[in-house]
């Protein structure tokens, strides 16, 4: 098991960054270069304990299915999504947790992930998690671009 953390800072009021990060239709827009190509969140409507999320990721030359629950949702605070268990799920992401907090230039936003890899990545885990790290911050910068470039209400979609 591996633990990854990311931290970025975003010229947004934690509320927007909050509301435009745990909007799971909004994960294609700044996580398309980590491989993300499609999101399924249900119920369609406002995200909460319970929301399932469904995502589609391409790794290397493999198309893989990741299955999670919103297990915790603390509005512009905590964001933690978890594996379901017995779930046809793919990824190597048993737990995701996002944590908000104001600061003066905005939102601090750190993302911390659980990495438990099976199969074939298991004996290099410590790459694969090398790897998903690099993606990660990739992939809140490009969150961090869109949000402060954005004039437009929270939700790019």
């Amino acid at each position: 098991m591996q633990v990854i953390v990311a931290t970025i800072i975003i010229q947004r009021p934690v509320e927007d960054v909050f509301a435009f990060v745990t909007d799971a239709r909004n994960n294609v827009l700044w996580q398309s270069a980590g491989g993300l190509r499609s999101v399924r969140q249900e119920p369609d409507g406002p995200v909460g304990v319970g929301t399932i999320i469904t995502e589609v990721r391409q790794f290397m030359d493999h198309l893989g299915e990741s299955v999670s629950e919103v297990t915790e949702y603390e509005p512009s605070r905590k964001y933690t999504r978890s594996e379901i268990p017995g779930a046809m799920s793919d990824s190597p992401i048993t737990r995701g947790e996002f944590l908000f907090e104001p600061v003066e230039q905005g939102t601090r936003w750190t993302a911390r992930f659980v990495v438990q890899a099976s199969n074939l990545f298991a004996m290099n885990e410590p790459v694969l998690a090398a790897i998903l790290q690099e993606g990660m911050e990739s992939s809140l910068a490009e969150a961090k671009s869109l949000l402060e470039r954005s004039v437009i209400d929270h939700t790019l979609r």
